[in-house]
């Protein structure tokens, strides 16, 4: 079914813990993971998967598959037997499946991490060749980087302009969902909107990511295929067949009175986050033994939300994907019950949600880590497409929802300095 390449990858320690913001050297086509100042830059395409729009949800299926058989066929020296060492893979996907975007999985040429006491730089190409006869001219800047590293200062794109967005539209769909909550077709629905920015010139990845990076250290700031942000949302760690997922729903945008009491006491936000850890629990019971932990209040700079931390010890092996996969979309980004609130969303949004919401993350040979796609934009050129949405309830305040979305844009927004 594939065309499977036969990679050597390998991994050898660095002697110096690097910041992994400065070694970005391409403007476009970054591939990033950190949190916390920990994680992974990478470059370079030492093999690629992509799946385009289908109607029968195969995507995670099949790219499982076609990574499980690029590590079957690889041959791996891995000297320090970290998470995101040896092989890896590092992917983003469609929420829906037959999105037009697509969803793909990278295995970078380069990859420089740090994981807070252990610094490393793992080479791939193919097993027939010298992997520096091979690497491309972004992966070999990666590596002159990290050997040489050096303080960079990225290029900002002049005036961000956002396009207007109409708050009667977003409030009047709020009204037409929970019409549809009151005749008992849904519970929740989680409504999307999107706003485009315009810039002078071209916008540089890296500046967004060093931004972020700084604003939201403890979210996964990410760079993967165009797709530029920093999530709050875990949806699928995984170590051999141990799983953690961390729960968000129920959101609170900073400044209000009482802030994390004034959230945990909201009944809508309760009933909100209740769903969504419902959703979890049940898709992971199927494959698994579940063990849920007390919800608590997860504080960002723009907004608080209900966090649960829910793990998970697997019945057989599954890659990090198939997890992740298994999960996508929970209750927190479609609603309740998943297919119908999938198809009012569909009926009702007016957007496709590109890469939003959905899988975003890496795999190595004994796990990954794959978030939900938040707080992010996809970038083409000079031109910001970016997403924020939240659950509608019977009881959802058309305003607040609004406000919401308000508050969950800021963060991309801020970054590209938007007016």
């Amino acid at each position: 079914m594939f065309d499977i390449p036969h990679l050597r990858a390998h991994t050898t320690k660095l002697p110096h813990a690097p910041a992994l913001t400065s070694l970005l050297r391409t403007e476009q086509g970054s591939i990033v993971w950190i949190r916390d100042g920990k994680g992974f830059v990478a470059a370079g395409e030492a093999a690629r998967y992509n799946h385009g729009p289908d109607r029968a949800n195969t995507r995670f299926a099949l790219a499982s598959q076609w990574w499980t058989e690029v590590l079957a066929a690889a041959e791996i020296r891995d000297d320090v037997q970290g998470r995101a060492t040896g092989l890896v893979s590092v992917g983003s996907f469609s929420f829906a499946s037959d999105s037009p975007v697509g969803s793909t999985l990278i295995i970078p040429q380069v990859v420089v991490g740090w994981d807070g006491e252990q610094a490393w730089i793992t080479f791939t190409g193919p097993s027939d060749r010298d992997v520096f006869d091979t690497l491309s001219s972004d992966a070999m800047s990666l590596v002159d980087a990290a050997l040489r590293p050096s303080l960079v200062e990225y290029p900002g794109h002049g005036t961000a302009r956002v396009e207007s967005s109409d708050t009667d539209a977003h409030r009047a769909t709020v009204i037409a969902i929970q019409e549809r909550i009151a005749a008992g077709e849904v519970e929740k629905v989680v409504l999307a909107r999107e706003l485009t920015v315009t810039t002078d010139d071209p916008i540089d990845e890296r500046y967004l990511v060093e931004r972020l990076a700084r604003a939201y250290p403890h979210t996964w700031t990410f760079a993967v295929d165009g797709l530029v942000g920093a999530t709050p949302e875990l949806l699928a760690a995984t170590a051999n067949r141990s799983v953690h997922v961390q729960v968000l729903a129920g959101t609170l945008p900073r400044g209000h009175a009482g802030d994390a009491e004034t959230l945990l006491s909201s009944e809508k936000d309760v009933a909100e986050h209740r769903l969504s850890v419902e959703s979890v629990v049940e898709k992971l019971e199927e494959i698994g033994t579940t063990h849920v932990e007390e919800t608590f209040v997860l504080e960002l700079p723009n907004v608080l939300h209900l966090a649960t931390d829910v793990h998970a010890d697997l019945g057989f092996d599954a890659t990090s994907l198939q997890v992740a996969g298994a999960l996508h979309p929970t209750a927190a980004l479609g609603g309740t019950p998943t297919l119908t609130a999938l198809d009012i969303i569909s009926e009702v949004e007016g957007i496709d949600r590109d890469r939003y919401g959905a899988p975003v993350g890496w795999m190595d040979a004994r796990g990954g880590q794959w978030s939900v796609a938040l707080r992010c934009a996809r970038i083409e050129g000079n031109r910001a497409t970016a997403w924020a949405g939240g659950g509608i309830l019977a009881d959802s305040d058309p305003g607040v929802e609004y406000d919401e979305t308000v508050a969950k844009f800021a963060p991309i927004l801020d970054a590209l300095g938007a007016e």
